[in-house]
């Protein structure tokens, strides 16, 4: 497949996107395309697809005292099979280092231009014309994910639930509407692709599902039919008539392949349905038709899925679909016809364990503390039985021979595509991809001066194992952009007309020199008294007739004499 159109590299793309004055060092490391299990379950009496696992791992570094230090990592793995490509993306985390580089407050964020870009360049470095492709996630808060002790730095920004799940729409999203308008002009020609977006988050209705999507300034959403509050999986399926245990994908420390295999235990096995040959059953277990006995549609999964401890302890898990797939194939379904069917081949391999994940394709292994554990109703008291309607196993590895060197692998066969103008900076083999995230899990990143030697720790050791002295390319931000005010904090003060305002009455100097407010000399705050002038006096009542008494005025008092006469007393007043 021609690469026309697409002679950026990831440092030009990222100086073409990030703010003017930002400086960053890249380590982009990959893996070849190597067999894996089957991302999606078989039907029954059908044989898996045969799938190939790519593993990418970009970290961003900043300079700190003349040493490397990561501010930034993402691993995506991208899976590709004869019908589908799927990019998963893994982990990404940060250490809280990026307050070193003193950017000015307001403008957009390093690091969700980084993530934006880079998925992009892997989504157009991997689609291929006539096949579909989509971009997949679940987004998880956690503490930390890639950066062990970087949670004890006080300057890393922790999201939440509901806050992780805003921000990566918002990193999908310029992806979204870049096939909508191709208005950046760093696509492939070859390239016609229509694109959505997909959201679940289990527990929420459609109205608050709407509520984590990206939205303009205004608070309108971005554009109408961009995002969709559903899935894509049977869209995404080879036939639309599939079993839904075949159209879930089981992507490695994924919430959803847990309960895939919990349901699984629904289903018998071939070995139990042989025992019971010599006595009668039903013929609804006679018959092994790979649907679950609880569980009947896409829908009513996702109803139990918010009962999951995973989806229920009060915290939110966001499912994230973006898909893209070719103008040709919009309207139509891609299937495999009845012919194609029966040419394949009757299974005679062992079949997979249900437990059996993608670890092996992951930078981070499985068994690692960061990744979360599976709920403790999932983990059975008893062996894991095999079923064989799961028929799903491990696809023969392609042997390599000694002298075959890993660049002399084809770039494209029917089953995956692996260009070299987006191969990492420096390809390891899958052993040694595993064990350079193993070192990265058993460093610290508690504090900077300990995650400076943690970073050249790493750097050494993923160019000892490519047979290299120094690996990285600069990248310097050009994008002129203006720092975003924030209406709240720095909105400027309104100034009124002069002649609403009203100046307060200057303080009196009394008799004695205190300074009183005028109009209230003697009055005690909070009590209103009326001026002398509306004061009205009560008139005195007078208890006797005549003219009233005055000072020489001398009244009677009775009183009795000796022979009982009342003799007349008088009291001057």
């Amino acid at each position: 497949m021609a690469a026309d159109g697409y002679s950026l590299t990831l440092e030009e793309r990222l100086a073409k996107s990030l703010p003017e004055g930002c400086r960053f060092t890249l380590h982009h490391l990959s893996t070849p395309p190597t067999a894996c299990p089957a991302l999606y379950a078989a039907p029954p009496n059908e044989e898996p697809e045969e799938t190939y696992c790519e593993s990418h791992f970009l970290s961003v570094s900043i300079d700190s005292e003349g040493s490397q230090l990561q501010a930034f990592a993402i691993e995506v793995l991208i899976y590709t099979t004869e019908y589908l490509t799927t990019l998963f993306v893994s982990k990404a985390d940060s250490t809280g280092y990026l307050h070193l580089l003193k950017l000015p407050r307001g403008i957009p964020s390093p690091l969700k231009i980084i993530s934006t870009t880079f998925l992009q360049y892997l989504i157009e470095g991997r689609a291929r014309s006539d096949r579909r492709l989509v971009l997949s996630l679940f987004a998880r808060a956690q503490n930390q994910y890639l950066f062990p002790g970087s949670i004890e730095n006080n300057h890393k920004h922790v999201l939440d639930d509901r806050g992780l799940i805003k921000w990566w729409c918002k990193v999908v999203d310029p992806i979204l509407g870049t096939y909508e308008n191709d208005s950046n002009g760093i696509r492939r020609n070859d390239l016609d692709l229509k694109s959505n977006g997909f959201l679940r988050v289990p527990g929420c209705d459609t109205y608050e599902t709407q509520g984590f999507l990206p939205r303009d300034d205004c608070g309108r959403m971005t554009e109408k039919h961009r995002w969709l509050t559903k899935d894509p999986l049977r869209e995404l399926g080879r036939s639309p008539d599939l079993p839904e245990r075949c159209l879930i994908p089981r992507f490695p420390d994924d919430p959803k392949a847990r309960f895939v295999e919990t349901l699984d235990d629904e289903i018998p096995d071939e070995d139990s349905q042989t025992s019971l040959s010599q006595t009668p059953v039903s013929p609804s277990r006679k018959q092994n038709n790979g649907r679950w006995r609880s569980v009947k549609s896409l829908e009513q999964f996702w109803e139990m899925m918010q009962f999951r401890q995973e989806c229920s302890s009060g915290r939110l898990v966001g499912f994230l679909w973006a898909k893209f797939q070719p103008a040709s194939l919009c309207g139509e379904r891609k299937t495999i016809n009845d012919e194609e069917r029966l040419r394949k081949p009757s299974l005679t391999a062992l079949p997979t364990p249900l437990r059996s994940q993608h670890g092996e394709c992951s930078l981070i292994p499985c068994q690692s503390p960061l990744r979360s554990s599976p709920a403790p109703e999932l983990l059975p008291s008893t062996p894991q039985k095999l079923i064989s309607l799961e028929q799903t196993p491990t696809p023969t590895p392609v042997k390599w021979k000694k002298s075959t060197a890993m660049r002399d692998l084809p770039e494209q066969t029917k089953h995956y595509y692996w260009p070299k103008f987006s191969r990492g900076e420096v390809i390891l083999a899958q052993k040694d991809y595993q064990r350079a995230g193993s070192l990265l899990l058993r460093l610290d990143y508690a504090f900077e001066m300990v995650a400076r030697d943690s970073t050249g720790t790493w750097i050494n050791d993923v160019a000892e194992k490519a047979g290299l002295k120094t690996w990285g390319r600069h990248v310097v931000g050009k994008k002129a952009t203006s720092a975003r005010r924030d209406p709240i904090t720095d909105a400027s003060p309104a100034m009124l007309n002069a002649g609403l305002i009203r100046k307060k009455k200057r303080p009196a100097d009394d008799m004695n020199g205190r300074v009183v407010e005028a109009g209230s000399e003697s009055k005690e705050p909070g009590i209103n008294t009326l001026s002398a002038g509306l004061v009205r006096k009560k008139a005195k009542v007078v208890s006797h007739i005549g003219p009233a008494p005055t000072e020489d005025y001398q009244m009677e008092r009775p009183s009795l004499t000796a022979d009982g006469h009342v003799r007349q007393a008088r009291i001057n007043i």
